[in-house]
C-alpha cells in the first residue's frame, strides 16, 4: 500500500475516487495518482502518478479545494476543480447514504395505473359527454355557451404516452433529434426534423397522434346545436272567447245586471219605465256596435280579431289551436235553378221571385237578389223621441212580432270566358258563355263547431262543422193570389211574439239583427245592359264580387254562407258584447323555441378513432415498458440521472446556462442511451464489479463509441468513482463488499 501526500496548496485529484489500503496481487501495487493541474481543468488524465506542478502565479490560492486525507471515503472529486465533498452537510449524508445503491429492474405499478386510469377516466368522460348530452337533447337553449363549455371540458379529458426511451436505446441520434423527440408533443415545428422521423418512426406516429387527438375536442362540441323547433303542449286553455246567444235572451236594456254589455239590438218599449200594465219591448234595429262589427269584417274581407286574444286564449309566447263549440244565427242555402234546369215550374212552387230569365243572357243581370219577402217592417209604428209608440194603447195587434225571416233569393251569372258560338244569339251581345244559377237561403238557429288558430299572434278562424238545427221563425211566405202585392204568411202560430215568450223574442231579434246586417249588403242588382256592369247593390263593396270583372265569384252561394259567418266570428273580437263569453277547452299549444339538439353520430365518431389509437397506444407503451424492463417519463429527474457522464460534462463546457443559441456543434453530436464503456485499464477486477453481483455497469446518454446496448436485468449502478467507499445499507455488506473495494 502506497500513501502520498500533497502540499497544502494542491488540489488532490483521484481519478476513481479515494484508495482504500489493498493487498498485493502477484508482488504487485498500483495506485493511481492525481492528475496535473492543468489536466485537472480540462478532465483529462496524463496517466501518470505524481504530484500536480506549481500553479502560475496569476492563479488564486482560493480556488484550490481543500485538502483531504486519501483515506476519506466521501471526498473524491468530480472534477480537477469541484470538490466531492459538498458544502451542505446534509446533501453529502444523502450522497454517502446513496454511494452503494444499485438501479432497480422494477415496473413500479404508478406510471402503468396512471395511463390505465387515464384511459378509463377518458373513457368514462367521453361517456359522461354523451350522457351530459342526452340530457341537454331537446331542451330549450338556455346557457347555451356555458353548456357547450361544459361538453369541451369534458372532451379535451384525455391523454396519450410515447416510447422514446426504448427509442434512444437502440439507435443513436443527434442532440437536436433528442431535443425533438422530447418537445414535439408540445412544439410541432419538430416534426420538420428528418432523422427524428427517420429514426423514431413509431415515436413520431404517436406524436403526430397526439396532436390530431384534440380535434375530437374541437369537433366533439359541435354535435351539440341549437335549433328552432316547435314545441307542442297539449293542455287546457282556460279562458278562450266563445258565444252564448242565449245572453240576449235576459238582456234588459234598463238593467244590465246579468250579463253587462253590449247587445245586439236596439229596443223601442210600449213602457220605458215599465210601470204600464202589459209593457212590453220590442226590435227597433240592429245595434251600432253590431253595425261596426260586420261592417269592419265585410271591408276586411276576414273575420276581426281582438288585439289581445292570442294573449288570452295562448299565453304569452305560445300559438295555439283550439275548438269552439256555440249556437248562432247561419244561412241554410240550396241551388235551385242553373243553366242546365232552369227548373221554372219548381220556382213557381216556392214563390219564387224571379227565375234565370232575368239573368245573363237570356236577361241583363249578373247578380240579381230578393232578400225582403216577408222583412220585419221599420218602424212598426211612429214612435216619440222616447222611443215608445206615438199612438196607444191599444196598440198594432202585430206590433213588433216577428212574423217571418226573409229567404235569400240570389240569382246570378258566370262568365265562363268561352266563347259563343257564332251563330248563337247570345255572340253578338255577350261574346264569352254565361251560366245564370239561383239559390235560395233560409235562416236558421245553427250548431257552430270552429277551429281557432293563433301562430304570431294572427288568428285564423275555420268551420270545421255546420248543423243547422232550425229556422229562426218556422214560416212560409207567398204572394197573395188576389193581390200580388200582398203576402200571405203562415202558420200564424209560429209568429214569434214580445208578450208570450220574451226569452225566445230576444233570441230571436238577436239572430234576425244579424241577418240584416248581412242582407243590407246582398240587396240589390248588378245590371250588365250595357258595355259595362251597373250597380244598384253593396254586395259589390265585398269579397262576393271579382274585383277584376265586377262578376259575382263562381261559388257564391258557398262564399255568401262564410261571409256571414265571418261576420259572426267576428263578435269574438269584442269581449265587451252581451254575447261573449269564455271557455276552458283543450287546446294544442305551440312555440318556436331554441332548443338543444344532440347529433350522437357527431360526437362518437371523434371519440371511437380517439379511443382506438388510443388504446392502439397503452398496448404498444405496455410493450416498450415491457421492453425497457422499467417505467419511465420525460420529467427533469428522469434527464438528470440519465445524463451522467463526464464525456457529456466535457461537452457541455460553454454552454452551462442552456441559453440560445445552442452551440451547432453540439447539436450534429450523436448520443444514444446505453451503458458506459468506462477506462477499464486503470481499474482492477473489484472496479469492474466482479463481485457477488457480478458486473456493474452504469447506464446514460453518450456517444456512439462509449455506449453499448443496455441489457435487461443487467446490474446497473452509477459511474464508478461514486460507486466507492459506500459504506450503507443499500445491499448486504457481502454484496457491497465485492462491488464498493478495490481487490488486486
Amino acid at each position: 500500500m502506497q500513501n502520498f501526500s500533497t502540499p497544502s496548496w494542491e488540489p488532490r485529484v483521484l481519478g476513481e475516487g479515494p484508495q482504500e489500503p489493498q493487498e498485493s496481487q502477484a508482488g504487485l501495487s498500483r495506485t493511481r495518482s492525481g492528475a496535473s493541474f492543468v489536466s485537472s481543468l480540462t478532465g483529462e488524465s496524463s496517466g501518470q502518478a505524481g504530484y500536480a506542478p506549481i500553479p502560475p502565479a496569476h492563479y488564486s490560492m482560493s480556488r484550490m479545494p481543500p485538502q483531504k486525507s486519501v483515506t476519506s471515503s466521501g471526498n473524491t472529486f468530480g472534477t480537477g476543480i469541484t470538490p466531492s465533498k459538498t458544502i451542505d452537510p446534509d446533501t453529502q449524508a444523502l450522497v454517502e447514504r446513496r454511494a452503494g445503491e444499485i438501479a432497480q429492474w422494477h415496473i413500479h405499478w404508478e406510471t402503468p395505473a396512471i395511463i390505465l386510469v387515464l384511459f378509463v377516466a377518458g373513457l368514462m368522460g367521453a361517456v359522461g359527454h354523451h350522457l351530459f348530452y342526452t340530457h341537454l337533447d331537446g331542451k330549450p337553449a338556455v346557457d347555451q355557451l356555458l353548456m357547450i363549455r361544459y361538453g369541451t371540458a369534458l372532451a379535451f379529458f384525455t391523454k396519450s404516452t410515447l416510447r422514446i426511451w426504448h427509442t434512444f436505446r437502440k439507435k443513436a441520434m443527434t442532440i437536436s433529434a433528442i431535443d425533438g423527440l422530447f418537445a414535439v408533443t408540445e412544439n410541432p415545428t419538430e416534426f420538420r426534423k428528418w432523422e427524428m422521423l427517420r429514426n423514431a418512426k413509431l415515436a413520431s406516429f404517436m406524436a403526430v397522434a397526439s396532436w390530431l387527438i384534440p380535434i375530437a375536442a374541437v369537433l366533439s362540441p359541435a354535435s351539440l346545436t341549437s335549433e328552432v323547433k316547435i314545441v307542442t303542449n297539449n293542455t287546457h286553455c282556460p279562458e278562450v272567447a266563445s258565444l252564448n246567444f242565449t245572453h240576449e235572451s235576459v238582456y234588459n236594456f234598463r238593467n244590465g245586471g246579468y250579463y253587462p254589455g253590449s247587445s245586439l239590438v236596439y229596443y223601442n218599449s210600449t213602457d220605458v219605465n215599465a210601470t204600464q200594465p202589459g209593457w212590453f219591448d220590442y226590435y227597433d234595429q240592429p245595434s251600432k256596435i253590431a253595425r261596426r262589427l260586420t261592417i269592419t269584417s265585410a271591408y276586411l274581407q276576414k273575420p276581426v280579431s281582438y288585439p289581445d286574444a292570442a294573449l288570452q286564449s295562448c299565453g304569452d309566447g305560445w300559438n295555439c289551436t283550439y275548438t269552439i263549440s256555440f249556437q248562432g244565427p247561419g244561412y241554410n242555402c240550396e241551388e235551385v235553378a242553373n243553366s242546365t234546369n232552369p227548373n221554372n215550374e219548381g220556382l213557381l212552387a216556392m214563390h219564387a221571385p224571379f227565375n234565370t230569365s232575368s239573368l245573363a243572357p237570356a236577361g241583363t243581370f249578373i247578380y240579381l237578389s230578393n232578400v225582403d219577402m216577408g222583412e220585419y217592417a221599420n218602424p212598426q209604428t211612429p214612435t216619440n223621441s222616447s222611443g215608445e209608440p206615438a199612438e196607444g194603447p191599444p196598440y198594432p195587434e202585430n206590433l213588433g212580432v216577428f212574423l217571418a225571416e226573409p229567404v235569400l233569393w240570389i240569382g246570378y251569372s258566370i262568365n265562363t270566358t268561352i266563347p259563343y258560338d257564332p251563330s248563337s244569339p247570345y255572340y253578338s251581345r255577350w261574346g264569352a258563355v254565361h251560366e245564370p244559377k239561383m239559390f235560395k237561403c233560409t235562416h236558421y238557429q245553427t250548431n257552430y263547431t270552429l277551429e281557432q288558430r293563433y301562430k304570431d299572434e294572427i288568428q285564423n278562424s275555420v268551420v270545421k262543422n255546420r248543423t243547422f238545427i232550425s229556422p229562426i221563425v218556422d214560416t212560409t211566405v207567398s204572394p197573395n193570389p188576389e193581390n200580388k202585392s200582398d203576402l200571405i204568411i203562415t202558420p200564424s202560430n209560429n209568429y214569434v211574439r214580445p208578450t208570450t215568450d220574451v226569452g225566445k223574442y230576444k233570441l230571436t231579434a238577436a239572430y234576425h239583427a244579424m241577418g240584416s246586417l248581412l242582407r243590407n249588403f246582398l240587396r240589390g242588382t248588378i245590371n250588365h245592359d250595357s258595355k259595362y256592369p251597373l250597380t244598384t247593390s253593396d254586395i259589390s263593396e265585398t269579397r262576393l264580387i271579382d274585383s277584376r270583372t265586377s262578376y259575382p265569384v263562381s261559388e257564391l252561394m258557398g262564399s255568401l254562407q262564410s261571409f256571414y259567418e265571418d261576420m259572426i266570428i267576428t263578435l269574438l273580437s269584442e269581449p265587451h258584447l252581451i254575447v261573449a263569453s269564455s271557455d276552458s277547452v283543450l287546446c294544442e299549444k305551440t312555440r318556436s323555441v331554441n332548443v338543444f339538439v344532440y347529433h350522437a353520430e357527431g360526437l362518437w365518431i371523434g371519440y371511437a378513432i380517439v379511443v382506438v389509437f388510443t388504446f392502439v397506444f397503452l398496448v404498444v407503451g405496455a410493450w416498450s415498458i415491457h421492453q425497457n424492463g422499467v417505467a419511465s417519463d420525460t420529467q427533469f429527474s428522469r434527464i438528470m440521472v440519465t445524463t451522467r457522464n463526464p464525456t457529456i460534462d466535457r461537452l457541455s463546457v460553454g454552454a452551462c446556462l442552456g441559453g440560445d443559441p445552442f452551440p451547432p456543434e453540439l447539436i450534429k453530436t450523436k448520443l444514444k442511451f446505453g451503458v458506459l464503456l468506462e477506462d477499464e485499464e486503470a481499474l482492477n477486477v473489484a472496479s469492474r464489479g466482479e463481485g457477488p453481483l457480478g458486473r456493474v455497469e452504469h447506464c446514460t446518454f453518450g456517444t456512439t463509441g462509449e455506449t453499448k446496448e443496455i441489457v435487461k436485468y443487467g446490474v446497473y449502478a452509477g459511474l464508478k468513482r461514486w460507486r466507492k467507499g459506500g459504506k450503507e445499507n443499500a445491499l448486504n455488506a457481502e454484496e457491497k463488499e465485492g462491488l464498493l473495494t478495490n481487490h488486486d
